[in-house]
């Protein structure tokens, strides 16, 4: 009879506990070489130990089960099998160091700065759209379209774009607006409009830093205003004060993020509307900024053409 370990024996030889053994024998990976029919005891065979131990480095490599069976049952696809497992290892370094560095920046940031200000009239060239998720699209669709007009016009542009969130769930989908203040006299084309951005009385929160994390400054800012006691009306603009013109590190952004206040003294019933309003807010911040860049840089959020 060939010589047969005892679990808590094989799991020494082998560096592997004897749970782990149970479970790779559940799995089908790991079998022992017997069962005893009266015990239940599993015995192992010194053959297996070359296999065991093959297991707990690919394990502790973190080769996937099913793809530690392959590279034992087909030896010749490894090479395959494990470069698979580099790529997907360096997709998770880099994704761990992305998560890493954005943790040191929270941990560096410096409070928002906030303020209550009168927002100017502005003329604007302006296209009404409705975004309906996930159709981010429209939003860097409308921005090149206002800037190619601007442009082929001649229009002098007058200040920095800015992007206008209306409390208006009327139909399919939210209410936006994209704005590009110009000066002189200025005309409409289709979907184009021009007309004045009547401003007025809003609570100002700015952001420094890149776009992707926009979107929870806009929690952060709403907050405040609530703490504050203010009343505010669900409509929110962004301006983008320091963007790409200005400086090649997205860390120096500065965007302010503008919650319209509300004059009438209105009822708190209007909070949940404006929760919402800052939630779809957050979802464009993430999902608009991997899509506005284009090769003329053309509808980069913030861009101010010359």
């Amino acid at each position: 009879m060939p010589a047969r370990l005892t679990i808590s024996r094989f799991a020494v030889l082998t560096g592997l506990s004897a749970k782990t053994l149970r479970y790779y024998d559940d799995v089908d990976l790991l079998r022992p070489d017997h069962v005893d029919p009266l015990t239940g005891y599993r015995l192992y065979g010194v053959a297996q130990i070359q296999r065991a131990v093959h297991i707990r480095r690919w394990r502790e490599l973190g080769v996937p089960i099913d793809e530690i069976r392959t590279l034992l049952d087909q030896p010749t696809l490894a090479r395959e099998v494990l470069s698979r497992h580099e790529e997907r290892l360096t997709t998770e370094i880099h994704d761990r160091q992305v998560s890493l560095a954005h943790l040191r920046r929270i941990l560096q940031e410096d409070p928002m700065e906030y303020r209550v200000e009168q927002l100017p009239q502005r003329q604007i060239l302006t296209i009404r759209t409705r975004l309906v998720p996930p159709h981010y699209e429209v939003i860097p669709e409308a921005l090149r379209e206002l800037v190619t007009y601007q442009k082929t016009r001649g229009y002098r542009v007058a200040a920095p774009s800015f992007f206008v969130h209306h409390n208006d769930d009327a139909g399919d989908g939210s209410l936006v607006e994209v704005c590009v203040p110009v000066e002189g006299e200025v005309e409409p084309a289709g979907r184009i409009e021009a007309r004045t951005f009547q401003g007025g009385p809003a609570f100002v929160g700015r952001f420094v830093g890149p776009y992707d994390r926009t979107g929870a400054a806009y929690a952060v800012v709403v907050e405040e205003a609530l703490r504050r006691g203010l009343r505010i009306t669900g409509v929110t603009v962004e301006f983008y004060v320091k963007s790409v013109p200005d400086t090649p590190n997205p860390e120096e952004y500065e965007t302010d993020i503008a919650f319209l206040l509300d004059e009438s003294n209105a009822s708190e019933d209007d909070v949940p509307s404006v929760r919402e309003a800052v939630m779809l807010g957050r979802a464009m911040s993430v999902r608009i900024d991997g899509e506005v860049n284009d090769d003329e840089g053309l509808v980069s959020r913030g861009w101010v053409v010359e």
